[in-house]
């Protein structure tokens, strides 16, 4: 059984996902493109387990509290 690959993920200050990337060779592009971008808008990375990234939030509590309109 071959092991899953771990996923680098960029968020937002509040907290909201904005991007998950598998790290594979066939989506270092991807990562690339998405490092800069993060740079730019003052994102944080994490790399984490894939099925962490699963089963987590997408959105902060507070963005998913406005997009319920509560």
């Amino acid at each position: 059984m071959t092991e899953e690959p771990k996923t680098h993920v960029f968020l937002k200050p509040c907290g909201c996902l904005v991007c998950a990337v598998l790290n594979v060779p066939r989506m270092f592009s991807a990562l690339a493109k998405a490092q800069r971008y993060a740079e730019k808008h003052g994102e944080t990375y994490q790399l984490m387990e894939t099925q962490a990234v699963r089963e987590m939030e997408w959105r902060c509590p507070e963005h998913k509290v406005k997009k319920l309109g509560l």
